[in-house]
């Protein structure tokens, strides 16, 4: 759909990840965060790790799981998510916008000017 919005790349990312030897399914989190928006009427989530622990493969997991790409059900599917109550309502259903700040593009000398030039897109 876009650079920005929808786009495959967390799809991808946890898909190179989850179908690996040593992957460990965390997907329950998923089911955590729900219940909690839903349960406690939370509206904001803030998931924190140490450094190397994770963080960009539980972003690209929720990304995934929400994100409306193509392949989405099959990457679930056989996953502990699967056997949640809210697993098929939330499925595939929103818009994500996807912006990665671990490197700025290489037309762009600064975040500021990478977060000004993707909102010209649009």
């Amino acid at each position: 759909m876009g650079i920005f919005l929808n786009p495959d790349t967390p799809s991808e990312a946890y898909k190179s990840i989850a179908f690996t030897r040593f992957f460990v399914d965390k997907t329950w989190l998923i089911h955590d965060i729900l219940q909690s928006l839903k349960l406690d009427n939370q509206r904001y989530i803030c998931i924190t790790r140490p450094r190397r622990f994770g963080k960009t493969v539980m972003a690209n997991m929720i990304g995934a799981f929400f994100g409306k790409t193509t392949g989405c059900p099959s990457l679930f599917e056989h996953l502990e998510i699967s056997k949640s109550d809210y697993f098929h309502q939330y499925l595939c259903s929103s818009d994500i916008i996807y912006i990665d700040f671990s490197r700025t593009p290489e037309k762009c000398s600064s975040y500021e000017e990478y977060i000004c030039s993707s909102l010209r897109i649009y």
